[in-house]
């Protein structure tokens, strides 16, 4: 056992030198006559006991016991030596600060010094390993496990601590909110164990990239986030951020595999963006969103008026979730021609929003957000229901006969539900409806990000009779492969493709060249967003089926769909193009 005596009277030590020589204990002790000196061998070596004389001349007792107790690399049993009488205070005071005994020196004898050290030794320990293992527990509590990265808790202890040093030293701080994207395509397509190794190079990345004092926190699943201090400017910021975002583009190597992946990164900083934690995160989270908007892979910065975005978007979001169960979301009906005869063969049923106050609100305004919260599933359902209801109160009219075909969209999450088939044939049941009178449009981006998943289920819903189309054609991946595989009897050619038709040749070519790939599959050909008759004869000379566009109508309410429907004469629509093809022939 080796001993510290730190007393700087000599008789004193030696007392207790001689007290120590009659053990059988092998024990070295080492003596130091001032408070400086016994903290100088204290921090040169360890030692398993320090006898502390709680009046020295230099520092007092209390002081030392304070700087043994807490020095970073050295631990022992303290036990603190007084000359005076009795005190029950000066004891617990002694005790309270993190001495493990304290003893008069006028008790000082070979059994009382040895039970006393014996104890101290056993009750330090004990509270070593109790420190220890809170230590242990806090890393736990404040380090997220996968990357070692500090974690939410910590960050949100952080935060405030950072605000409050802000306040009172007038600095500057920032905070950075990074989302990855497109994590979701890896982690679920590739596993978690590939998608843990991106993000532990993740983390690694932001470690090595921020600067000195900057703190990186994993805030959980793909989310991250940086507090940075003591920067100069805005622009130092931004240089932080587009470091990030170039560092982070680099390939990530797993085993032998690449994987590419960016972020989008939101900043806030304070006080401008909040002067409470909170509204920081709040602000840095909006931001990001905004970056998500705005195209990935960059860094907004919150602004006022994205407040106010946002609570347009949060007030968006309630009353979307207070009104699909009132039926507020109307279909109106865009006509589908016969581009041989003209005659209306179908329609396109197109969501509306009857917004109570600011009245009907095309698609673009609410489907984006309905998506992203969840609810374009069940807008997508009442729409397909309400269309097979309209369809067959059209039917029992007799202002359309049975050819005619009704489409609708359905979305990526619809696609999901292992109920599409059973609610679809339940809603054609209850309209007392055929298969062949439907048609499903999908877009080809959410055929190819399911194409696995969904080529089986629209199988068994082609074998119904429902036709599917492939809506958006040519804006997406165009793939020959995935149009094998799926069983679409139906391609919609978008209407970017007719615009400059019939001015521009090259755009001439591309349409020519996708009616006859596509007729080379033996599929129907629908062309979308035929504005002129040189258009519709041209798309008919080039072999389309179908033409729809604001050439013959607007998507209409029900009523006048309805009129429509008694109005038009194909007959007339004939002879128009029979004209200009004799002029221009």
């Amino acid at each position: 056992m080796k001993l510290l005596l730190i007393d700087d009277n000599e008789l004193d030590r030696q007392a207790i030198v001689r007290t120590f020589r009659k053990s059988e204990w092998d024990i070295t002790i080492a003596q130091a006559s001032s408070a400086k000196e016994g903290l100088e061998q204290f921090d040169s070596e360890d030692f398993d006991a320090v006898l502390l004389d709680y009046r020295l001349p230099d520092i007092d007792g209390m002081e030392v016991l304070q700087l043994l107790a807490k020095h970073p690399n050295h631990h022992a049993a303290v036990i603190i030596l007084t000359g005076a009488s009795a005190d029950e205070d000066l004891e617990r005071e002694f005790i309270e600060a993190g001495a493990q005994d304290v003893l008069f020196k006028s008790e000082i004898a070979h059994k009382h010094l040895t039970r006393a050290i014996t104890h101290a030794r056993a009750r330090h320990e004990l509270e070593h390993q109790l420190q220890e293992s809170h230590q242990r527990l806090r890393a736990l509590a404040e380090n997220d496990s996968l990357t070692g990265l500090a974690n939410r808790y910590y960050f949100d202890e952080s935060l405030r601590a950072a605000i409050q040093r802000t306040k009172r030293q007038q600095d500057q701080l920032a905070l950075l909110f990074l989302d990855l994207d497109n994590f979701k395509f890896i982690n679920d397509g590739l596993g978690h164990v590939i998608g843990d190794q991106v993000l532990k190079e993740v983390a690694q990345r932001l470690v090595h990239v921020v600067r000195a004092g900057d703190v990186v926190c994993r805030l959980g699943g793909d989310e991250f986030a940086i507090l940075a201090h003591n920067f100069e400017n805005h622009e130092a910021i931004c240089q932080l951020a587009q470091r990030i975002l170039d560092d982070l583009r680099k390939p990530i190597m797993v085993g032998n595999n690449e994987h590419s992946i960016s972020s989008s990164i939101g900043i806030a900083t304070y006080p401008e963006a909040g002067d409470s934690a909170s509204d920081l995160l709040k602000a840095a989270d909006m931001a990001m969103y905004r970056a998500k908007q705005d195209g990935r892979d960059n860094y907004q910065f919150f602004s006022p008026a994205m407040q106010a975005q946002m609570e347009e978007r949060l007030r968006m979001e309630k009353e979307l979730r207070a009104l699909i169960p009132t039926d507020h979301f109307v279909l109106f009906y865009q006509p589908i021609v016969d581009a041989q005869t003209l005659q209306v063969c179908g329609a396109e049923g197109l969501i509306r929003w009857d917004h109570p106050e600011r009245g009907i609100l095309p698609p673009n305004e609410f489907i984006a957000l309905a998506e992203e919260i969840g609810l374009i599933s069940e807008i997508d359902s009442r729409s397909r229901l309400n269309a097979c209801k309209q369809l067959s109160q059209w039917r029992h009219q007799g202002l359309v006969n049975d050819e005619f075909n009704m489409k609708f969209n359905v979305c990526a999450q619809l696609l999901t539900d292992e109920d599409l088939y059973s609610a679809i044939i339940t809603d054609l049941n209850l309209c007392g409806l055929p298969g062949h009178c439907v048609s499903l449009e999908i877009t080809e981006s959410i055929l190819i990000e399911n194409l696995g998943r969904t080529a089986q289920k629209l199988q068994m819903i082609r074998d119904y009779g429902i036709d599917i189309a492939v809506d958006d054609f040519g804006t997406g991946y165009s793939s020959i492969s995935y149009l094998k595989e799926l069983p679409a009897r139906t391609l919609k050619i978008d209407r970017k493709f007719v615009q400059g038709v019939p001015t521009n040749p090259a755009d001439c070519r591309i349409l020519r060249a996708m009616i006859v790939f596509a007729k080379s599959l033996d599929l129907i050909v629908v062309v979308e967003g035929v504005e002129t008759r040189e258009q519709a004869l041209i798309c008919r000379d080039y072999g389309a089926d179908l033409l729809q566009g604001y050439l013959f109508s607007k998507p209409l309410p029900p009523a006048a769909f309805e009129q429509f429907l008694r109005d038009h004469n194909a007959n007339e629509w004939s002879n128009r193009l029979s004209v200009l093809n004799a002029l221009t022939g």
